[in-house]
Formats: C-alpha cells, sequence, structure tokens
C-alpha cells in the first residue's frame, strides 16, 4: 500500500485571456499550495479492470467522476492486469475553488505510477491530467507557477511566501465551473496584466503580493449570484478588501495575512458560519 497527499491550489491570479475556438478558455494563472490536503491510500486488488474507490465523501465512493475514470484510463491505457483499491480521506471541500477532484485525480496519476512502477515522465502525467482536467496538470506541482492555456503550460516561479499564511473561508455551498464560465463575454470579463504580480513574486520582496491579486471571474460570480455578493460583503465589512480574493470560481475566498494581522476573533465568531481556517503556503 502506498499513500499520496492532494494539496488544494489557490489562485493568487486569474486572468480570463480569450475564448478558443473549441469553447474553453485560455487563461493566465499564478497557482499556489497550500497545507490543506486529501490523503489518498491505494492498495492492488486481485480484479483486473477494476477500480474501488472508498471515501468519508459520499460523492467520491463508487461514483462516476474524474479521479475513478482517471485511474481506470490508466489500468487500461498501460494495460495492468490488476485492480485496484483507493481510500481517500477528503478534507478539501468540493466545489469550492481549490481544485479538490483536480488534486486527487493528480494524486491518482502519482499514485498509479508509483505502485505499478511505470516511471512515467513528469510531460506524460501532465498530458494524462490534462484529458480529464485543466487544473490536473498543474496538481502535479507543489511550487508556485505561472498556468496558462488551458492549464497545459506551467512554468514555475521560484519565490518565497514563507512570511505569508492564507486564510480560508468557504460558505459552505458550491459552485459550478461549468455554469460560471457561460456566463462570461466580452462585455463583463475583467482583464488585467499578470506582470506586476510575477515581478513581484520573482522580486524576493513579496510585500505588495496583497494589492496585486487578481481574479476575472470575481466580479462575474458576484454579480449573478446573490448569496456569493452577500458573502464577499460580509467578508470586506469584517477583514477589509486588501488581500482577499476568491479563489478560482469559488465558492471560497482567500485572504492573505502576515504575523501582525490578527483573525482570531474573526475565526471564533464565524466558525459555525462559514468553513474558516488557517493554512501555510508549501
Amino acid at each position: 500500500m502506498i499513500e499520496e497527499k492532494a494539496y488544494a491550489k489557490v489562485n493568487l491570479f486569474l486572468n480570463v485571456v480569450d475564448k478558443r475556438s473549441d469553447g474553453y478558455h485560455n487563461l493566465e494563472m499564478i497557482n499556489a499550495k497550500i497545507d490543506l490536503f486529501d490523503t489518498l491510500k491505494f492498495k492492488i486488488i486481485d480484479c483486473p479492470d477494476t477500480v474501488i474507490i472508498k471515501s468519508n465523501d459520499m460523492f467520491l465512493s463508487n461514483q462516476d467522476n474524474i479521479v475513478i475514470q482517471v485511474a481506470k484510463h490508466l489500468l487500461k491505457e498501460y494495460n495492468i492486469r490488476k485492480g485496484l483499491e483507493i481510500y481517500i480521506d477528503k478534507h478539501i471541500p468540493f466545489g469550492a475553488g481549490l481544485a479538490g477532484n483536480s488534486s486527487d485525480s493528480a494524486s491518482v496519476i502519482k499514485g498509479i505510477n508509483k505502485i505499478f512502477e511505470l516511471n512515467l515522465s513528469s510531460e506524460t502525467m501532465e498530458e494524462i491530467g490534462l484529458m480529464f482536467g485543466a487544473d490536473i496538470p498543474y496538481c502535479l506541482h507543489d511550487e508556485v507557477a505561472i498556468v496558462e492555456g488551458i492549464g497545459e503550460k506551467i512554468t514555475p516561479i521560484k519565490t518565497n511566501l514563507s512570511a505569508f499564511k492564507v486564510l480560508l473561508i468557504n460558505p459552505k455551498e458550491y459552485n459550478s465551473t461549468k455554469e460560471i464560465f457561460k456566463l462570461i463575454n466580452k462585455n463583463n470579463i475583467q482583464q488585467k496584466s499578470i506582470k506586476d504580480l510575477v515581478d513581484c513574486l520573482k522580486n524576493g520582496k513579496p510585500e505588495g503580493l496583497k494589492i496585486k491579486l487578481f481574479n476575472s471571474l470575481e466580479n462575474i460570480v458576484v454579480n449573478n449570484y446573490k448569496n456569493m455578493a452577500e458573502f464577499r460583503k460580509d467578508l470586506v465589512d469584517q477583514l477589509g478588501e486588501e488581500g482577499l480574493i476568491m479563489t478560482g470560481s469559488g465558492s471560497s475566498f482567500i485572504k492573505i495575512i502576515d504575523e501582525k494581522t490578527s483573525i482570531n476573533d474573526f475565526i471564533t465568531k464565524n466558525k459555525t458560519k462559514y468553513l474558516t481556517n488557517v493554512y501555510n503556503f508549501l
């Protein structure tokens, strides 16, 4: 039996660049991982072509989702005449803009590569991941990175974010990425240059990080979902706008904080209303 950790992804920057002829959108993102994770355990079973998912999350257990699809694809693609039982101890909330299922899928690729000694290259694993989801290729990495196109172009950034922590706030609601991208048009999308934040991260002085965060999807979500508008307003009223940003297509927001920021009162006050905790960058 082997074990893999699937870390949550957050967006420090997300620019919707344009819509492609195939219907997908080209993106510019700066992604980072935090130390919120699911744990996956892999066990070989003598049932060829069989993948059994067991989890504390009912959505994952024996359902047709990308996690089980990725596992079945690998068994078939590499002619593996064994089956697999995967237990997923789920902690990343679903539909929260944290790439939970994508990170689990990336860990499935890494886990199967190890347990069956396939010796797949990083490039091959990324290609497999992209077949099933745009976030999966990045989720195979742990470093801060620029991610472009539909997720296939990944450029690591050498930076040090150890001076910061991430306050994660989830409203206990699910956002559909597919439905939110349907709302995008040339009149409602905001865009910014990624260069300022890239320079901030690369120059070894990321103090300006908090004011350079950006997400093209945030206004679209807030303007089209009343509950998300109310959620954001509540966060701004309690925490202020600096360093506060929606991650992915929501529903989670993050606030970048440093050691001088006191948020214990916020967590105590909102611990039953929201899923909220403080995490470190990897």
